[in-house]
């Protein structure tokens, strides 16, 4: 049989291109997201018309928060249900603060604000992976799990002490899961550059554009809406030395690697996926 997946945070994004190329490919899939929303047009809709018909028995979903304990446990016990188990754990759910992109320092920001970044980037990856510890053990091969970190955990704009924080954090988190939860589990993180992925954000369900600019309390999944036109730059195209921004597929394949491809001699790793940005020497002209 196939491996199974169980991906959080695949309502839109790089998730939902992960579950997509994943299941093109053969795999079995358990999308999760808490935008139930997302969730219901990405499983219901977009997988529906891209999967062949023959595949639609190899996804299957449910709605989930990674901060409420109940949720996790009845989606991973779903996922069992349905496949007979996990072999990889796709820690991919995450959010960023509304502060950070409105430009408010630090000091003006409430601690609450930070909290709840880690709560979902950080101790959010946490709690899915205790629950799914005991059926990841008993995946044929060992299980994998993987922790989406970002380029940021290395690289700093004004403002992102949150973000920052989390996904240094899991970097670090990872490593020493990856000491603690071998041999049986293999333990890698995949930290994106910037990936365009405008297109699987499902645009139709996003609130206007004033709204995403200005309400500092709204859903968080939204992120950059339709109108980011960073991708569409050509100036920033060439900036990366691969001649291009990242696309959701570079993500996916990374996925596929560590979770399936790769021998069984990796573990505690982070794997900067960012076309080449972060090693251009760059200063004020």
């Amino acid at each position: 049989m196939s491996k199974v997946f169980f991906i959080t945070g695949a309502g839109s994004g790089i998730g939902r291109v992960t579950a997509r190329e994943l299941l093109l490919k053969g795999y079995r899939v358990f999308l999760t997201d808490y935008n139930d929303a997302f969730l219901e047009d990405t499983c219901s809709a977009h997988l529906p018309s891209v999967i062949p018909s023959d595949k639609h028995e190899n996804f299957k979903w449910a709605q989930m928060n990674v901060c409420d304990e109940q949720q996790v446990t009845k989606a991973i016990a779903l996922c069992v249900q349905a496949f007979g188990g996990i072999d990889v754990l796709v820690n991919n759910a995450g959010i960023n603060s509304q502060y950070m992109r409105a430009g408010v320092r630090m000091d003006k920001v409430p601690t609450s604000d930070f909290e709840k970044i880690l709560s979902v980037n950080l101790v959010g990856a946490y709690r899915v992976s205790q629950m799914a510890i005991p059926y990841l053990e008993q995946s044929l091969g060992g299980g994998v799990i993987i922790n989406m970190s970002s380029c940021r955990a290395s690289q700093q704009s004004k403002n992102g002490e949150a973000y920052a924080a989390s996904k240094t954090g899991i970097e670090g988190l990872s490593m020493a899961m990856a000491v603690s939860l071998g041999p049986k589990i293999r333990v890698h993180v995949v930290s994106p550059g910037m990936v365009d992925v405008r297109c699987e954000r499902n645009e139709s369900l996003l609130p206007d554009v004033q709204t995403l600019r200005g309400d500092l309390d709204r859903d968080f999944q939204s992120e950059y809406a339709p109108t980011w036109g960073a991708g569409k730059s050509d100036a920033l195209s060439e900036a990366h030395p691969v001649g291009r921004i990242g696309r959701g597929e570079d993500i996916a394949r990374w996925v596929e690697f560590l979770g399936v491809l790769e021998s069984g001699f990796t573990t505690g790793g982070a794997y900067l996926v960012d076309g080449g940005y972060s090693k251009v020497l760059s200063y004020p002209s």
